[in-house]
């Protein structure tokens, strides 16, 4: 396979970013800073002491869960709902970011990626002295469960996304999506896709806990075919474009992209997990390409320095 060696990129400057959480209903402020060549994606639970509290947004830190992304660390530190910030990094191609938050939780914005694309495109992206890490499919991998959700990866010249939705309210239906991510600009295809839910299933999500600062103002809300938000939709496909931006957000947690085909039926936070974990478990099936040669994974399935480097530029 010809990989055309590419520089690793991060922020001109920092961004500050604040809003109310979706789960937690709480008032969040986030400041994403720029981070050397190698760093990767790292958050840091600024609000925590006497503990560890930088958690890389990696596969080995992802815990399953159905709502949303979640991370952890080993001393129990955690960032949840992290899809649609890891969607805009992956899909502006930024590989090395200090992310400072003072809770448990980042902003839901209007429930899309695009205020994110938004602030990260104004203060300028660059690019570092070194290239990037693509790891490199070369066997196919599958994921699948009982509840019907199939999620294959197939060797690829590029990262493309096929994606397909199944829900059973007349307002959503059956749609597909389909993204090749050196091709489709992110900004025009899928960042302004909002998260969506059923009426019918936000007093359960608000029973466990889940869900406290959800609204019409961040997420599409569905009712027996109806659409409840009174702006309507971004687009009749917003919901399946939603679903492949949430893909491309857990995808990743790689901490790098990847050059393979992802088809996906019914996919989740949860499934995504579930595949990249088997990913890591068949070496066999992949290799790490940086430049035009091969690397060694370092053990923390992320780039080398993630957790100690210094975030100053």
């Amino acid at each position: 396979m010809n990989i055309h060696p590419q520089k690793q990129r991060t922020l001109k400057h920092a961004v500050e970013i604040t809003g109310i959480a979706l789960h937690s209903g709480r008032f969040i402020h986030a400041v994403i800073n720029p981070a050397p060549a190698n760093y990767g994606i790292v958050f840091e639970r600024i609000d925590v002491s006497g503990c560890d509290r930088i958690v890389p947004a990696t596969i080995d830190n992802a815990v399953q869960n159905e709502l949303c992304t979640r991370i952890e660390n080993k001393d129990g530190v955690k960032v949840q709902t992290i899809e649609h910030f890891m969607a805009a990094f992956h899909g502006l191609n930024i590989d090395n970011l200090h992310i400072e938050i003072d809770g448990s939780e980042m902003p839901i914005l209007d429930g899309s990626s695009q205020q994110i694309t938004d602030r990260l495109n104004a203060v300028g992206i660059i690019e570092q002295d070194d290239f990037k890490q693509v790891l490199v499919l070369t066997e196919e991998i599958e994921y699948q469960d009982d509840s019907g959700v199939i999620m294959r990866l197939t060797p690829s010249d590029t990262l493309e996304m096929d994606i397909t939705i199944d829900f059973d309210d007349a307002a959503i239906g059956t749609q597909r999506c389909t993204y090749i991510h050196e091709q489709d600009g992110f900004d025009d295809n899928l960042a302004n896709a909002r998260t969506f839910c059923l009426l019918r299933d936000v007093e359960q999500i608000r029973r466990s806990g889940m869900g406290q600062g959800g609204s019409l103002d961040n997420a599409v809300v569905v009712d027996d075919g109806k659409i409840l938000n009174p702006t309507g939709l971004r687009g009749d496909d917003e919901f399946v474009r939603h679903k492949t931006l949430d893909c491309l957000g857990d995808l990743y947690l790689l901490g790098m992209t990847m050059k393979a085909k992802l088809v996906a039926s019914r996919p989740g936070h949860a499934a995504s997990t579930a595949l990249l974990k088997l990913l890591k478990s068949r070496p066999e099936a992949f290799e790490v390409v940086k430049g035009n040669s091969p690397v060694a994974l370092t053990p923390s399935w992320s780039m080398p320095d993630a957790a100690v480097a210094s975030p100053s530029q």
